[in-house]
């Protein structure tokens, strides 16, 4: 079974609804300014080192961009920007949004008192709402702002997005720009800062301590872990025309009636027996002498298409580490080659039960497909309830006019690590897509725990790419620099930090855990799990990143309110206690078990 078919086919209101607003600034489409801005505030290292406060800003800015802010909206928050269920949650149960939104409020008034005191052009998130503003906010203002709000100069553009109707949003609006200006003129006395504090906590600072100040950001050390050399790898350096290794590399033959995709091609092995349409004299897979191995697919005289699919199959199984292999692709209507890996129970429990993990693929650009063409790949997962056109997918540019068939090639890999997969292009601290079980659909199931082998194809034909025509290149191939496994080497997990909260019966409380890694340990997996069941855990964000930073924040909500089959349940007063589990790519683990007392509702 190929992988493929991919993609073919004071407290804030329980649910606010952002204020009616222009689909965008009268200045034009391209928002230059406001993007130069969020992108400035994302640097800042106490908000970087939020995975939650950085899809929070973006998601809400985005939309924004987009002229879509009327869908700026507590629910969509939850579901697109901080991993939430769609189906499962319930804003009157889960306060995560509005947790996270105060937090954001205070990162952007810390932000705007230091590092970016003197931006023109500021970010405001005005309370109990979530659309966001960037109000105009020179030095020369800072008198304006100190007498009123209402003596400030709007900003162009962008400012005249402020000017929202509705009186609570120009009163959201007047109270943003009171505070940051007062805080301006305030900031260099610490009285003056007491003084502000006094003056306007209903503004910006309802749960402004809430957690704990993290240490300063840190600059990252190079080569803080080093990956050492490959414990398993064939670099193709073998004379032209020579197989491949026999003790690493078998082939699949036939066509397995369109291998579940209706693909054209027939594999061919260059030993053994083989389907009629091969040509022995003619292998399909074979190294040319210059340090590749080449799968070639051939269309012959009887308008046949023949190939190669090869395989680590019974030969070697692999479970976690760094898998990357350095290919040049073949791009042409209906060529479809593959580099991926299939669950070694395979034979045992069938596809998708066994999990399959495409590291690259691409398919030439068609008007009928869901296509890529050549300077994109794709890499996905399948897995039960995730498969074939509803696999978890993501699709990978190169940059600068770079493509999958140039001369230089390009190294595709992943990082398999215990509860996570992240997948790379060209470098290891290029990662483009990162997966664990919380993004899996509803009955979904995590099956990436177990030993996989090693697949590469180049298939022809097929449901997704389509037919080859008369442009597709007659024979075409995919070459093979090398394919090589590293063993992840030890890296220590980080210290988590979480100071117990108050939690009543039927409620729900977010708080805030804190990490600190001892080393830049790239991406971490975060589970929690409550005891006694009845009250359930759930984080903000389950892969947090330490590849430039020391310390990372993640918002945890603690639920006391379940939904069985009976209806709605509280679980019951008592005494529980809960466990946050960190875990690096080297499968270390730290984990944090600190009780918590239920009380009873009022």
């Amino acid at each position: 079974m190929q992988p493929g078919a991919s993609s073919m086919s004071a407290e804030e209101p329980a649910d606010s609804t952002p204020p009616e607003t222009p689909s965008g600034p009268a200045m034009g489409p391209d928002f230059q300014e406001e993007r130069a801005e969020l992108e400035r505030v994302l640097r800042d290292p106490e908000i970087s080192r939020s995975t939650s406060l950085v899809r929070f800003l973006t998601f809400i800015c985005n939309k924004y961009f987009e002229g879509q802010a009327d869908e700026i909206r507590e629910h969509s928050i939850a579901v697109e920007a901080l991993g939430r269920r769609e189906s499962s949650f319930d804003s009157h149960v889960d306060p995560i949004v509005r947790v996270t939104a105060r937090a954001l409020r205070k990162k952007l008034l810390e932000f705007y008192n230091k590092e970016g005191q003197g931006h023109p052009l500021q970010i405001v998130l005005p309370l109990g709402h979530y659309v966001p503003q960037f109000v105009r906010h020179a030095e020369s203002d800072v008198e304006a702002h100190a007498a009123g709000p209402d003596q400030t100069a709007p900003a162009s553009g962008a400012a005249q997005e402020v000017e929202t109707p509705g009186a609570e949003a120009g009163a959201g609006r007047k109270q943003a720009r009171a505070a940051l200006g007062l805080l301006r003129a305030h900031s260099k006395s610490i009285l003056g800062f007491a003084l502000l504090l006094a003056a306007v906590p209903a503004i910006f600072l309802a749960g402004f301590f809430l957690g704990r100040r993290s240490e300063p950001h840190l600059r990252p050390v190079p080569n803080s872990f080093k990956w050492g050399d490959p414990v398993w790898s064939d670099d193709f350096n073998g004379a032209a025309q020579q197989l491949p290794d026999p003790s690493k590399w078998t082939f699949d033959t036939g066509n397995q009636n369109g291998w579940g995709n209706h693909e054209m091609e027939i594999y061919c092995s260059p030993r053994g027996a083989n389907p009629r349409e091969c040509d022995p004299r003619r292998p399909n897979a074979f190294q040319d002498g210059a340090g590749h191995l080449v799968l070639r697919a051939e269309r012959n005289a009887e308008g046949v298409w023949t190939s190669a699919r090869i395989t680590t199959r019974g030969l070697k199984d692999f479970l976690y580490g760094r898998i990357e292999a350095r290919m040049k692709l073949p791009v042409g209507v209906g060529l479809w080659p593959s580099f991926w890996m299939l669950g070694a129970d395979f034979d045992k429990l069938g596809w998708p039960a066994s999990g399959s993990a495409t590291i690259a693929e691409n398919i030439a650009l068609t008007p009928r497909t869901n296509s890529l063409g050549p300077t994109m790949i794709r890499a996905t997962l399948h897995g039960p309830r995730y498969f074939g056109g509803n696999g978890l997918w993501r699709d990978f540019k190169l940059p600068d006019g770079a493509r999958v068939d140039d001369g230089s090639f390009h190294t595709y890999g992943i990082i398999w690590s215990p509860g996570m997969i992240q997948f790379y292009v060209d470098d290891p601290a290029n990662v483009f897509f990162v997966q664990d079980a919380s993004g899996l659909p509803e009955g979904g199931e995590w099956v990436f725990d177990h030993a996989f082998y090693l697949i590469m194809n180049l298939a022809v034909g097929g449901v997704w790419p389509g037919n080859p025509d008369a442009t597709t290149p007659n024979p075409s191939e995919m070459l093979v620099d090398y394919v090589r496994l590293y063993r992840i080497p030890t890296i220590p997990a980080p210290n988590i930090q979480w100071q117990a909260i108050e939690v009543k019966a039927g409620s729900s409380v977010a708080s805030i855990i804190s990490l600190r890694a001892p080393s830049y340990s790239g991406h971490v997996h975060l589970a929690c799990s409550t005891e006694p069941a009845t009250a359930s855990c759930q984080l903000a964000t389950s892969v947090v990143n330490f590849s430039d930073t020391l310390s990372q924040d993640d918002t945890l909500t603690i639920s006391t309110d379940t939904f069985t089959d009976k209806g709605r349940m509280a679980a019951p007063p008592g005494r529980y206690k809960m466990t946050i589990t960190a875990t690096t790519i080297s499968g270390d683990r730290s984990q944090l078990t600190a009780p918590f007392e239920v009380k009873a509702a009022e």
